[in-house]
Parts: structure tokens; sequence; C-alpha cells
């Protein structure tokens, strides 16, 4: 294992935290740029969210080529058999056109969205990560959102007996309505929270405001203040590049907030490589 791949893996959570966002984001330009929600934008969300860490030896990129189980591996038990992987492609194929030209209200077919992909669990490992990012997306791009920021996983994580059990009774009792209205209150119950969290966010970027002043001393402490609230995970040369700062002194903000800790090294620089840097203040308040 190379010297890069023992430093990410030192902290999973920060590895995963720029996975996903950078999964998402890519999506999203994607989608800006005019392409549909297809097989091929999934299937590249799930190649760049298991590029390393957890999953990176399961085929990312590839749907599944063996049988996969929904269960609990420790209790050894098994909640439910998705689809044969000679049966995925057709599948997959409606599914994306259900996603694209469904014709009922928005909420009502991301809901049903999301349990037949979770159904269909098309990828080797991945399928819960890729399954919620795609709720964020369509919300999205059907307009429900004006950012793709919203993201239900703190719900359904703390009811995931209940929803393990909904997504369950749709395709052991045809129970769609049960599921529907399960899904419906997680939405409400995390748009509550992530008010909540919007207040929180918003204060901290009025104090944060104070304190890049102090420590940067800059002109440029408003611009370094909306890059990092913007992208609390980066890489120091993308900070360079599109934080519309002038290069020797985005590089001398950075190494001041890194000083003061208001940035954490997750992975220092090496040849051309940049520095790996995460805003810890705004990513301890998301996991709220």
């Amino acid at each position: 294992m190379t010297e890069l791949l023992t430093k990410l893996l030192s902290n999973n959570d920060d590895v995963e935290t720029f996975l996903y966002s950078r999964a998402l984001r890519n999506a999203q330009q994607s989608l800006a740029e005019g392409a549909p929600l297809s097989e091929h934008l999934i299937r590249t969300a799930h190649q760049q969210l298991l590029f390393i860490g957890r999953g990176a030896r399961k085929r990312p990129g590839s749907y599944k080529v063996e049988q996969n189980y929904i269960g609990n591996d420790r209790r050894g038990e098994i909640y439910y058999v998705p689809i044969a992987p000679e049966h995925l492609a057709p599948a997959m194929g409606e599914l994306v056109r259900f996603m694209n030209e469904g014709k009922m209200r928005p909420l009502i077919r991301i809901a049903l969205t999301h349990v037949e992909f979770e159904a269909l669990h098309p990828f080797e490992d991945g399928n819960g990560r890729i399954g919620r990012m795609l709720i964020t997306l369509m919300l999205w791009k059907l307009g429900i959102i004006g950012q793709p920021s919203f993201f239900v996983s703190g719900y359904f994580e703390e009811h995931k007996d209940e929803y393990i059990e909904k997504m369950r009774a749709v395709s052991a009792d045809g129970d769609w309505t049960g599921w529907t209205v399960f899904f419906l209150h997680a939405m409400h119950a995390q748009a509550t929270v992530n008010i909540q969290t919007a207040d929180r966010i918003f204060a901290l970027h009025s104090e944060m405001r104070e304190r890049f002043r102090e420590v940067l001393n800059s002109q440029f402490h408003d611009q370094a203040l909306d890059f990092v609230f913007a992208s609390p995970v980066f890489r120091n040369d993308r900070f360079v590049d599109r934080s519309g700062i002038p290069a020797s002194s985005a590089r001398s903000l950075s190494r001041r907030l890194v000083e003061a800790n208001l940035l954490r090294t997750i992975e220092p620089a090496a040849g051309r490589r940049a520095a790996l840097y995460a805003f810890d203040a705004l990513l301890d308040l998301l996991k709220i």
C-alpha cells in the first residue's frame, strides 16, 4: 500500500466526506451542463465515491456480477435478496426512465425511485450512499431545492429499523403507501432539522467572518471564508485556482488558517500534490 493510501485511510470519515462531496459536486455539474440522470452518471458517481477506502476493491463504477444480500452480517440475518445480476440491466433501464419521465408528483417519484434502487442494489458496495445521493440530486434536478444540499441520511440512520422494514414491506406485501408515507415524513422531519442546521451555519459564518478578518488581516478574508464554507474539504490547489484570490495571496492565506487551527491538514503537500484541508468548524456542525 502506498504512503498516500496509508495517510488517507488513517481517517476514514475524512476520506468518505471528501469523496462523497466530490462525487455529488461532479454529478451536479454534469446535470447543470444538460446531462440526464442516467446510468452513466450513476456509475460515474459510484466510481468516484469508492475511489479509495471502504469499497475500493468492490468494482467501483461497475454493476454487481454476483448475487448480493441486504441483512445483518453480524447476526447472519438476511432481510432481502435483491435482483439477480443477469436481470439487473433491463431493471436499471426501467428505473432510470422512471426517474426522468415519471408523471407522478416529484416527491412521490423520488420516494419510489429510492425504494426501487435499494431493492435492485445494483452495486457490490456503496448502494446506500449512492441511493441517498440520488435523493439529493433528484430534489435539485426537479426544482424542489435550490442547491443539492439536502441530506436525509440522519433520519434514515436514526430510524434504521423502520426504514428497513418499510422497504421490505414493499416487496413482501406491496405496501407502497406505507413506504411513501414514511419517506415523506422523513423528508419533513429532516427538512426541519436542516432549517435548524442552516440557522447554525449562518451563525457560524458570522462568527468566522470576524475570526478570518483577525487571522488573515487581508482584503480577501471574505473570499477565503466563502470558499471554505462552500468546500469544507478541499485541496489547496483548488483554493488557489477557484477562490478568486491571487495565487500568491491564496497560498499565504491557507497557511495562516492552518497555523491558526481554523483549517486542519488531512494530508500534507508532497511534490506536485497539494495539501488536503478540512474546515472542521463546519464539518462538525453538519454532523449534528
